[in-house]
C-alpha cells in the first residue's frame, strides 16, 4: 500500500472486492450561491414607545409569575404521547397524512375540554374583576369542576397543569397589580386567552409528527417594539434554521453553527427546551393580552396568534425520515456496477433543513453536487450486490449479535445500506459545519470532505479496513472499538443510532461522583435519590450507548428499546434513565473518551442535539423509584435541583432548592441526631457549590429567570446571562452561595421543626424557598445586562463588596418551585 493510500485508504481498498478503476475527478463549477429560501428577515422600524417602564416590569412579572417547570413536563410527556400515537398508525400502513389527521383528531379532545374549562372560569370569576381570588377559592373550583369525559392520563396531566396555570392568570388579574396599566375586566382576559389553547397543542402536534413550527420571533419582535425596545439588528444571511423553533438569542440574531466539538464529532447546538419555548411564547401571549388597553386591541392579538397558527409548518424532520428511508431503499436495491451518485443527490435536500448549519450547504448546490458525486466514489466498494453482504456480516460480528435483536435475513442483509445511509448524512452534517472559506475552495473542501466521510465512516462502520491500514490510521477505528452504529429502530422510521456493542462495567463510588448527569448532577445522586441504593454501594451494570438523530426526543429512544432491561416506555421514570455519554463519562465508564460527545450549549433531556450521544446502565433488579401524584398517578421520584430567579422590579434574588426524598430524609436523620449546625452545613455548601454558577453562567436553560423591564419578548434568560463577562457571574455566583449558606445555616438552628414537619409530609420530597432582600449589585448587574453600565470589574466588586442582605427562608412539603 502506497503512503498516499494509507493516508486516504477509502478511495482504493480492497477488503470486499477488487478495487475498481479509479473514476476521473469531478469537476466542479462555481455557480452564484443562491439565498436561502429558509431565511425570512423581518425589518422593524424603531418608533417611539407606547408602553414605558413600569408596563414592561409588569410584562416581564407577568411572564415570570405565569412559568411552570411542571407546565414544560406535561407538554414534553404530551409531545412523546403522540409521536408514540404517529409512529403506530405509520407502523400499521397509514399514510403520513392519514396518520397527521388520525392524531389531530384524537388531540380534538384535549382541546375541547381545556377551551370548556377556561370558559367555566370565566363564568365563575369573571364578575370578580376588583375582588381578590385567593388559592383556597381556586383549589374548591377545581374540586367542583370535571370536565365532560374521562381523560387518559397524559391529556390528564396537561389538564391539571393548564388549570393550574390559568389559576394564576385569574389570581394576577383580579389582585389589582395591574391597576392603571390596563383597563379590561378579567372576563374578556380569559375569553381571548380560550383561543391561546388550540394554538399551543397544535405546535405540540407539529413537533410530534416532524414539523418545525414557524419561527416566533417576527411576533417577538412586533411586541418588543409595541413595548418600546429599538429593533435587533437583522439575522446574519447564513444563519441556520433552528431545530427546535426557538433559537432566537439576546440580540435577536440567530446561534452561529458550532464547531465540532472535542471527539471530532458536530454536535448542533441548541437554543433551549423545546416545551419550555413553547411555554414562554404562550405566556408571552397570555401577558400581551393582559396587558391589552381595549377589546379591539385584544381582538387583534387573537387574530395574530391565529393567523401564526394558521401559517404552513416546515416538515423538516418528517421529510428527512421519509428520505432517509427511501436513501436506505436505493442502496438496498443499487445493481451491480451502479453509481449512488443520483440517490445521494436527491437525500441531501432533505438532510440540510434538519440542521442549524445547514443552510450554509443550501445557499451552495455546487457544493451539494460535488458531495453527491464524490460520497458516491468513496462508498462505491461498501454497496451493491458484492460488497454489501461483506459489510453486513461485519456489522454482525462486530457486537450486533448481542444486542438481543430479532432479525430476520432481509434485515440483516440491509444493514449495509442502514450503515452506509447513516455515514453520508453523517458525513453531509459535518461538511455543513464547515467555515465558509473552506467550503468556497475547491480544494480545501475536496480535503476535509474527505476526512468528513473518514470520520463518519469510522463512528458509523465497523472495522472494514486491513489491520495494517488501521496501525497507520487509528484515526480511522473510533476510540480503537470493534463497533458500529445502527440505525433504530429495525423496522419502522429511524428515530437514533445504537452501538452494535455493549459494555459491562462495575462502577466504584469515586466513578459515579465523576459522571454528571444533564444538570451537572453526579450520577451517584441517580443511584441513591432514583433507584434507592445505599450510598457506597458499587453497582454492577451493561452500558447501552445511543445516539440521537435530527429532531430524536429521549422518550423517542426509551420507548424504541423495548428489547432493553429498563427501557422500552417513554415515561418520566424511564426517560430519566438516559444520560449524556459526554467525552468524561465515557472515560470514567468505559475507558474510551473517544466514544463521547460533549453536550451541546444548553441541551436537556427534553431538548437533544443532533449527535448527541447518551448512555443506559441496565442494572438487574433495578427501576427508579416512584411516588403517588396528585392525581393518584405514580410518578418518577424527582431528582435534587435548583431553580434561580434575578427580580429587578422587586429588587430580589429568590432561590428555591428541591431536594428530593432521598436527600430531605437524610438530612432530617442529622438534625434529630442533633447533629451540628456546622456540619449539616457542609452538605448543603456541596450541593449549592456544583449547580450555582453553571445556572448564572447560562449554562442550564431551564433553571434561570431573569425579571426586568429591559427583558426583550423571546429572550432566554441563559442566553442574557451567558453575555456577561465570567469575572460578574462567577462572584455572584460564590455570594449567592455564601448568602444561602448564612440563610440555610440561620434557618436550621431556629425553625429545625419545620423542616422535620415538611419531611413528615407523604409528599415526595421538600422545596426549601430562599428570598434575598436587596442583594448589592442586582440593580448594576441588570444595568450592565440591559443598558450601559459600569465596567465588569466595578459590578463585580459591588457584588462582593456589599453588607450581607437579609436571607428569608420557608420550606414546604413536596415539589414547591413552580
Amino acid at each position: 500500500m502506497t503512503v498516499a493510500n494509507a493516508r486516504a485508504p477509502f478511495l482504493d481498498f480492497q477488503s470486499f472486492v477488487v478495487a475498481e478503476a479509479e473514476t476521473a475527478e469531478p469537476e466542479v463549477r462555481s455557480l452564484p450561491s443562491s439565498r436561502s429560501p429558509f431565511i425570512s428577515v423581518y425589518e422593524l422600524v424603531e418608533g417611539e414607545s407606547t408602553y414605558d417602564d413600569p408596563v414592561r416590569e409588569a410584562y416581564a412579572t407577568i411572564v415570570n409569575e405565569l412559568h411552570d417547570e411542571e407546565f414544560d413536563e406535561a407538554l414534553f410527556e404530551l409531545q412523546a404521547h403522540a409521536r408514540a400515537l404517529h409512529d403506530d398508525h405509520l407502523s400499521n400502513g397509514a399514510s403520513r397524512n392519514e396518520a397527521d389527521r388520525a392524531l389531530t383528531q384524537h388531540f380534538s379532545q384535549l382541546i375541547r375540554e381545556t377551551e370548556t374549562m377556561v370558559d367555566a372560569m370565566a363564568r365563575e370569576f369573571g364578575t370578580r374583576d376588583q375582588t381578590e381570588i385567593f388559592e383556597t377559592e381556586l383549589q374548591a373550583f377545581e374540586e367542583r369542576y370535571t370536565s365532560s369525559v374521562t381523560l387518559e392520563p397524559q391529556f390528564e396531566d396537561f389538564f391539571k397543569k393548564a388549570f393550574k396555570k390559568f389559576g394564576s392568570v385569574v389570581k394576577k388579574a383580579a389582585s389589582g397589580a395591574l391597576k392603571g396599566i390596563t383597563k379590561l375586566g378579567l372576563r374578556p382576559i380569559l375569553n381571548r386567552i380560550r383561543s391561546l389553547i388550540k394554538p399551543l397543542l397544535n405546535k405540540v402536534l407539529q413537533k410530534a409528527i416532524g414539523k418545525l413550527p414557524v419561527a416566533v420571533q417576527p411576533a417577538a419582535q412586533m411586541l418588543a417594539r409595541k413595548l418600546g425596545f429599538a429593533a435587533p439588528p437583522p439575522a446574519p444571511v447564513d444563519a441556520a434554521p433552528s431545530a427546535t423553533g426557538a433559537d432566537a438569542t439576546a440580540d435577536g440574531a440567530t446561534d452561529a453553527a458550532s464547531p465540532p466539538d472535542a471527539a471530532g464529532s458536530p454536535v448542533q447546538p441548541v437554543a433551549g427546551d423545546e416545551a419550555g419555548a413553547l411555554q414562554q411564547e404562550f405566556d408571552e401571549q397570555i401577558a400581551q393580552m393582559m396587558l391589552a388597553q381595549d377589546e379591539v386591541e385584544l381582538d387583534m392579538e387573537v387574530a395574530q396568534v391565529r393567523t401564526s397558527a394558521e401559517s404552513a409548518a416546515v416538515p423538516a424532520f418528517a421529510e428527512l425520515d421519509d428520505a432517509r428511508e427511501q436513501f436506505i431503499q436505493d442502496l438496498e436495491n443499487l445493481k451491480e456496477g451502479e453509481s449512488a451518485e443520483p440517490y445521494i443527490q436527491n437525500f441531501a435536500p432533505a438532510v440540510l433543513p434538519a440542521l442549524r448549519v445547514g443552510i450554509r450547504l443550501i445557499g451552495r448546490p455546487r457544493v451539494v453536487r460535488f458531495l453527491a458525486k464524490y460520497l458516491a466514489r468513496l462508498v462505491a466498494k461498501l454497496i451493491g450486490p458484492a460488497a454489501a453482504p461483506a459489510l453486513s456480516n461485519a456489522m454482525v460480528d462486530a457486537g450486533l449479535r448481542l444486542m438481543n435483536l430479532e432479525m430476520s435475513d432481509q434485515q440483516k442483509s440491509g444493514l449495509a445500506a442502514s450503515a452506509v445511509a447513516a455515514t453520508v448524512e453523517e458525513t453531509i452534517n459535518r461538511v455543513a459545519s464547515l467555515p465558509e472559506h473552506i467550503l468556497d475552495n475547491q480544494e480545501l473542501l475536496e480535503a476535509f470532505a474527505l476526512e468528513a466521510f473518514e470520520q463518519a465512516a469510522a463512528t458509523n462502520l465497523p472495522p472494514v479496513l486491513s489491520d495494517e491500514t488501521y496501525r497507520q490510521r487509528p484515526d480511522l477505528l473510533e476510540a480503537g472499538v470493534n463497533a458500529g452504529w445502527v440505525l433504530m429502530p429495525l423496522r419502522g422510521r429511524k428515530r437514533y443510532k445504537k452501538c452494535s456493542r455493549t459494555f459491562k462495567v462495575r462502577i466504584s463510588p469515586h466513578m459515579a461522583e465523576e459522571v454528571e448527569g444533564f444538570e451537572g448532577e453526579p450520577l451517584s445522586e441517580y443511584f441513591q435519590d432514583q433507584l434507592g441504593m445505599p450510598e457506597g454501594d458499587e453497582v454492577e451494570a451493561e452500558v447501552h450507548l445511543y445516539e440521537a438523530l435530527p429532531g430524536t426526543t429521549a422518550a423517542d429512544i426509551a420507548r424504541a428499546e423495548t428489547a432493553t432491561p429498563g427501557l422500552g416506555a417513554a415515561d418520566e421514570a424511564t426517560v430519566s434513565q438516559l444520560k449524556p455519554l459526554t467525552r468524561q463519562a465515557a472515560s470514567v465508564l468505559l475507558g474510551k473518551p473517544g466514544l463521547g460527545r460533549n453536550l451541546a450549549v444548553a441541551a436537556g433531556a427534553h431538548n437533544l442535539a443532533a449527535g448527541q450521544r447518551l448512555f443506559h446502565l441496565a442494572i438487574p433488579g433495578k427501576r427508579p423509584l416512584t411516588a403517588l401524584g396528585g392525581n393518584n398517578r405514580p410518578h418518577l421520584r424527582r431528582r435534587s435541583h435548583i431553580n434561580a430567579t434575578l427580580d429587578g422590579p422587586k429588587d430580589q434574588i429568590r432561590v428555591c432548592i428541591y431536594m428530593s426524598e432521598a436527600r430531605a430524609q437524610k438530612l432530617a436523620a442529622r438534625l434529630r441526631q442533633q447533629a451540628n449546625a456546622g456540619a449539616v452545613a457542609v452538605g448543603f455548601s456541596k450541593f449549592l457549590t456544583t449547580r450555582m454558577e453553571p445556572i448564572f453562567v447560562g449554562a442550564r436553560t431551564r433553571r434561570l429567570r431573569i425579571v426586568h423591564a429591559g427583558m426583550r419578548p423571546g429572550q432566554l434568560a441563559a442566553v442574557v446571562m451567558s453575555n456577561l463577562p465570567r469575572m460578574v457571574s462567577k462572584a455572584l455566583a460564590l455570594k449567592v452561595n455564601e448568602w444561602l449558606m448564612h440563610g440555610f445555616t440561620d434557618f436550621m438552628k431556629t425553625q429545625t421543626q419545620k423542616f422535620l414537619a415538611a419531611t413528615e409530609d407523604p409528599a415526595d420530597g421538600v422545596s426549601l424557598r430562599f428570598t434575598v432582600d436587596n442583594p448589592p449589585g442586582l440593580k448594576e448587574l441588570g444595568q450592565a445586562l440591559f443598558e450601559k453600565g459600569k465596567p465588569a470589574a466595578s459590578i463585580a466588586a459591588t457584588i462582593t463588596g456589599g453588607a450581607r442582605p437579609n436571607v428569608r427562608v420557608e420550606v414546604f412539603p413536596r415539589h414547591h418551585c413552580a
